[in-house]
């Protein structure tokens, strides 16, 4: 069964440090990189690259999936790496050991959208305290539960408050099957005090927590589960608002730092 995934008593066959080239390993070790911030909008990262906001390390520097490749950037004249990552669980857990790999990175700040689950406006921010574990990747990092604690909440809300940033927080549902979010399992997380539903938060604190990685996630509603489906925002973003997010994921760099 799934609940009997978690080996915490025997090395992994398949380790990152063996899987990545070694040309990326030694253009890597050239750079210092602390903190990551991690997103999933391209367009975000184009808009940021055309800006010089974001630079490449180096251009034959990348990271990803047999799918695609990803150039890893920094934001100039910091040790604060920006990457994209792929969607879902596997994705960013793969990312997150792969960088920590490459750059011995110790700290990750993702951000991306979610379906409000109730009454949020669009675009309003959420910062999740734990997260429902219903994907497959958490279970292989932590021992089965069915929630797990997003143990940096409390930090991010208190940033959050400096910075005078409006937000909400309490439960995420975290699944793999985005059309299977059914009109019964949203009332069970409802009223387990889930406000919204996306696809990596529980898996990335589970593999943070395993690796001994600090995680800060906050994510902002975008489509609308609360009665029926509604798009909303969804993968409709204006640019200006996707760079918001990404400031304010700046901003937690540069105080978690």
């Amino acid at each position: 069964m799934i609940t009997d995934s978690f080996d915490p008593k025997s090395a992994e066959i398949v380790k990152a440090k063996n899987t990545i080239p070694q040309k990326d390993k030694e253009l890597a070790h050239a750079f210092f990189i602390d903190t990551f911030i991690l997103t999933f909008s391209g367009k975000l990262i184009d808009a940021l690259r055309e800006k010089g906001l974001i630079e490449p390390l180096d251009k034959d520097l990348t990271i990803g999936s047999a799918a695609y490749k990803s150039p890893v950037f920094h934001i100039p004249n910091t040790s604060v790496g920006v990457v994209l990552s792929g969607i879902g669980a596997p994705m960013i857990a793969a990312i997150i050991e792969e960088l920590t790999t490459l750059f011995h990175a110790r700290s990750y700040i993702v951000f991306g959208s979610c379906g409000a689950l109730t009454a949020l406006p669009e675009g309003h921010i959420i910062v999740p305290t734990h997260a429902y574990r219903d994907e497959g990747t958490s279970y292989h990092y932590a021992a089965a539960g069915d929630y797990i604690e997003v143990r940096n909440a409390a930090k991010l809300t208190q940033i959050f408050d400096e910075l005078g940033i409006d937000y909400v927080e309490g439960r995420t549902w975290t699944t793999d099957a985005f059309y299977r979010e059914t009109e019964n399992n949203r009332e069970k997380r409802v009223a387990d005090g889930c406000l919204c539903v996306e696809m990596e938060c529980s898996a990335a604190q589970a593999v943070c927590d395993y690796r001994g990685l600090e995680l800060y996630q906050f994510v902002y509603a975008a489509d609308s589960l609360n009665g029926e489906w509604a798009r909303r925002i969804l993968g409709d973003l204006e640019m200006d608002a996707r760079m918001r997010y990404f400031f304010v994921a700046w901003e937690i760099a540069k105080r978690i730092e």
